[in-house]
């Protein structure tokens, strides 16, 4: 049904003057008939995004403990700690000399 020009413009002003007054209620005036927040969560596609992110989030934290645990076995040795390696050789004895009957013992790295 149309209306006649002189009632569109009333009502035009109407909406002006009432936007003027009470903007919030303005505002929730002209949203009235759209969806919600709530319901547009609840279609297909937003559902699809929801499970597709949650995957991805449970993925990412699945990584991260595997990741930790991994540093956590390939590195004994406690945080600030340094290891020293000993490097030990056989001692060859030299033939005809006194120390050719004692047993061979490992060299022995600088102690501190």
């Amino acid at each position: 049904m149309a209306l006649p020009m002189d009632e569109q413009h009333i009502l035009e002003e109407m909406e002006r003057v009432l936007a003027a007054d009470d903007p919030r209620l303005a505002a929730r005036l002209s949203s009235f008939g759209q969806p919600s927040f709530a319901q547009l969560l609840r279609t297909g596609r937003a559902r699809a995004a929801i499970s597709i992110l949650a995957l991805a989030v449970i993925a990412a934290v699945a990584a991260v403990i595997y990741m930790v645990s991994a540093f956590r076995l390939t590195s004994p040795v406690p945080a600030g700690r340094t290891v020293r390696h000993v490097v030990t050789q056989p001692i060859t004895p030299v033939a005809g000399s006194a120390t050719a009957s004692a047993a061979p013992r490992p060299l022995r790295g600088p102690t501190s």
